[in-house]
């Protein structure tokens, strides 16, 4: 396990004119951006990045108030370089914690642009002009954490692009992969959350107050509900369903796994993620019950 701040540092040089866009995008780190903005919406171009810098509609995101947080960003660099050691030591405990055995070759890209952190093909790049991340730098490290565990995730899971996801029994199961990968990457952060002080974001807010963890574990159930239904719904509530803003996949499937390793322990937990999202949904969602 690495980081690796050259994508960030060539598309600085790109910003400060002494290189051209297209090497700037030619690192591996926006290759990986551009696959992934492929299998998960539309993609992204090199005109897409251009319209997003100059503040125009753009589905390249994760600019705003770039040139403002330059500072920011510069100064978040630095301190990356200095932890590097010691954060990829903290990240690789953690997840030999939860994943024994498994290969923790994973490189980091900090970038600039894009969502927050993504995972795929054993990279994960992380967006510097992330409010978060300016704000509390310890935010970088537990995000890192999340979204290596999608890298892991996907090497022992088949993830569907969204064109392959049709049918309502498609939609299903695209909705239990999502709770059973991304109730794992919130899962993962959470017990070095408790040690450093980091349960104050939205995720772990909704966890750990009862009143809004019922409220989305009732819509969890409604979500099981309307997939249930033979009728198709539009691609726009099925996404809804799996990403919208009350983030169910996220949460409840982080709450899913607390109740697993309550009820189980860790082994259990352990052997919760080598199961087929069908599987893992079927086997463990009467925990959510009440």
């Amino acid at each position: 396990m690495r980081f690796d701040s050259g994508g960030a540092k060539q598309f600085l040089t790109y910003l400060n004119g002494k290189t051209l866009l297209g090497q700037a995008l030619d690192h591996p780190a926006y290759k990986t951006v551009f696959r992934h903005a492929q299998m998960f919406g539309n993609g992204v171009t090199a005109q897409d990045v251009e319209n997003a810098l100059s503040g125009k509609p753009s589905s390249f995101y994760g600019l705003k108030r770039l040139k403002d947080n330059l500072p920011r960003i510069m100064a978040l660099l630095d301190f990356l370089d200095e932890r590097q050691a010691e954060w990829c030591a903290i990240i690789r405990a953690e997840l030999a914690h939860l994943f024994p055995g498994e290969s923790l070759n994973i490189t980091i890209y900090p970038i600039l642009g894009y969502d927050m952190g993504i995972g795929l093909d054993g990279l994960v790049c992380m967006n510097l002009n992330c409010a978060a991340y300016l704000d509390a730098p310890l935010e970088f490290l537990f995000y890192a954490l999340h979204e290596c565990v999608h890298v892991i995730y996907e090497r022992s899971h088949h993830i569907p692009t969204l064109p392959e996801v049709r049918t309502p029994a498609e939609w299903r199961s695209y909705f239990n992969l999502w709770t059973q990968n991304e109730g794992f990457a919130v899962y993962a952060p959470l017990r070095l959350r408790e040690k450093l002080g980091g349960l104050g974001e939205r995720d772990y807010q909704v966890l750990f107050d009862a009143f809004p963890l019922e409220t989305h574990r009732l819509a969890y159930w409604h979500s099981q509900g309307r997939l249930l239904q033979e009728k198709p719904l539009q691609r726009d509530e099925y996404l809804e369903i799996c990403f919208g803003d009350m983030r169910v996949t996220y949460r409840l499937g982080c709450e899913l796994l607390r109740r697993i390793e309550s009820a189980y322990g860790l082994a259990t937990v352990r052997y919760a993620f080598r199961l087929d999202g069908n599987d893992f949904i079927k086997r463990y969602q009467h925990l959510l019950i009440e």
